[in-house]
């Protein structure tokens, strides 16, 4: 994570690393400068043995307001459409625990770079919504219905309504609400809670929450099974699983 970046600040504090979005005056608007530069953040983080768990957040103030508008306007809509959902696939598949803190705005494209958490810890200022319908273009619901099930994700779609940050924690939208002034050091809690457990487990459970909602269940619970094969092939589980065992009384001495 040791690289120079224009649109981000990076802090290490291993094992958790803090990526912070830095485009305030443009209210953390998702560039396709910055979005290129946090891809290649997330590639390096993932092959840093240090990191087992990162946060991502756009400061006390603003979240991000979404993708740059300027920039969709004035760009061919496939091409920018195309790496857009690059993007949004590389964030939302990051191998990693990803803890989202959310202050201030989080609307559109930056509501939907929230979901990308798997925590999701919000401020007690932020806002948070999907305003797209309202000027004639389709939300994305691909992260959201996942988060909240379908029938209150096409709701939120269809009216372009904003939450409060309680009503985002009543809807289970974000997992914990905090003073502004807390959201950094809540977003740290959650991420070295993540860490303290082994990182094959974390990434495996990752694996499964993104392809498991897609399967039948006699294909999900092979899926899964074959995860775990993967893990205890490396070899180094046994012994965690024999000493708990051992403190279960189901293995003597």
């Amino acid at each position: 994570m040791a690289e120079a970046y224009r649109h981000l600040v990076i802090s290490e504090e291993p094992p958790i690393g803090i990526v912070e979005l830095n485009r305030k005056r443009q209210l953390n608007a998702l560039s396709m400068a910055l979005r290129d530069e946090l891809e290649g953040c997330l590639g390096s983080v993932e092959s840093d043995d240090r990191i087992k768990a990162v946060i991502l957040t756009g400061g006390p103030e603003c979240f991000s307001a979404g993708f740059d508008l300027k920039e969709v306007i004035e760009t061919d809509f496939r091409a920018f459409g195309h790496r857009a959902v690059e993007f949004t696939e590389r964030t939302y598949h990051f191998k990693k625990p990803l803890v989202t803190a959310v202050a201030g705005v989080a609307y559109a494209g930056g509501f939907d770079l929230a979901l990308s958490g798997d925590v999701i810890v919000a401020a007690e200022n932020a806002s948070l919504g999907r305003p797209e319908v309202r000027f004639g273009i389709n939300p994305l619901m691909a992260k959201l219905w996942l988060r909240i099930g379908m029938a209150r994700a096409l709701h939120l779609s269809l009216t372009g309504e904003f939450l409060t940050a309680q009503q985002a924690l009543a809807l289970g939208l974000v997992d914990r609400v905090v003073p502004a002034e807390q959201l950094l050091d809540a977003a740290r809690e959650e991420a070295r809670r993540l860490s303290q457990n082994p990182l094959p487990a974390l990434v495996a459970v990752k694996r499964a929450a993104r392809t498991v909602p897609f399967l039948e269940l006699r294909s999900a619970v092979e899926y899964e099974f074959g995860l775990t094969a993967e893990i205890i092939a490396e070899g180094s589980v046994k012994s965690s699983l024999a000493e708990y065992a051992r403190a279960l009384g189901i293995i003597k001495g």
